[in-house]
């Protein structure tokens, strides 16, 4: 059981960094490239958002098994009971995490908007309407950015807890 916990903490923290390193790739460097280059409109970018996407909901999945499997197994749970800092702490992180799925599930969206937006003939408009969709999912990105770091401030003090 003790290696299935350390098994299960590995891949939580791995798909955690995986998914905030990824953030932070495509708000720090992606995302000012493509600006720049004036690529918003491309069809390369809106693959390559389409790739992200798959790569997130990866992550999303691997943090919910393990978490949910770390969660129960953890000698402080008690389904239902709030009566110290570590289970508020939990309650915190598990509300956040919703937050960051609803965050993913709303640029999953705006890529499918990418998509069909692009399959249509290009013309000033289209360019036009996936600038939109670019503004949009880069809010959606840094709230996703934001919730995690929150996120992992207070995993943090959980374990100082």
């Amino acid at each position: 059981m003790e290696f299935m916990m350390w098994a299960a903490r590995s891949m939580h923290v791995f798909s955690a960094v995986v998914w905030l390193g990824g953030l932070l790739y495509m708000g720090g460097i992606f995302y000012p490239v493509i600006r720049y280059e004036e690529m918003t409109a491309s069809p390369a970018y809106i693959r390559i958002e389409r790739r992200f996407t798959g790569f997130v909901w990866m992550c999303v999945w691997t943090s919910v098994i393990t978490g949910a499997f770390l969660m129960l197994f953890s000698p402080r749970f008690v389904f239902g009971r709030f009566h110290d800092e570590w289970d508020f702490l939990l309650l915190a992180k598990e509300i956040i995490y919703v937050l960051m799925v609803g965050t993913a599930a709303a640029g999953t969206s705006v890529v499918k908007e990418m998509e069909s937006v692009a399959a249509s003939p290009s013309t000033d408009e289209m360019k036009r309407e996936l600038a939109v969709q670019h503004q949009r999912m880069l809010r959606g990105r840094r709230t996703s950015l934001a919730l995690g770091i929150i996120v992992l401030l207070v995993a943090v003090r959980m374990v100082m807890v």
